[in-house]
């Protein structure tokens, strides 16, 4: 069973967009469990991931999440 999930991240201005792109397109990968890609939208961010079962898809999509935020957490402190 394939399973997919996105998550869409927004940001106040495109360059703290660009900024979370730059640090979560190392994080991007391919395995035989699952697939995931990272791109921008203008001011979004948008984490796409598909997996061969939800348990992988879960894993993928929650530590996505915490990258997002620590980030949340560093724009804070500016």
């Amino acid at each position: 069973m394939r399973a997919s999930g996105r998550i869409r991240a927004s940001f106040p201005d495109e360059r703290s967009a660009e900024g979370a792109l730059h640090a979560l397109k190392g994080e991007e990968e391919t395995s035989k469990r699952v697939g995931s890609r990272v791109f921008r939208d203008g001011k979004t961010l948008v984490v796409e991931a598909e997996a061969s079962d939800i348990v992988a898809l879960r894993a993928t999509l929650n530590a996505y999440l915490r990258y997002l935020q620590a980030i949340e957490g560093i724009n804070k402190v500016e």
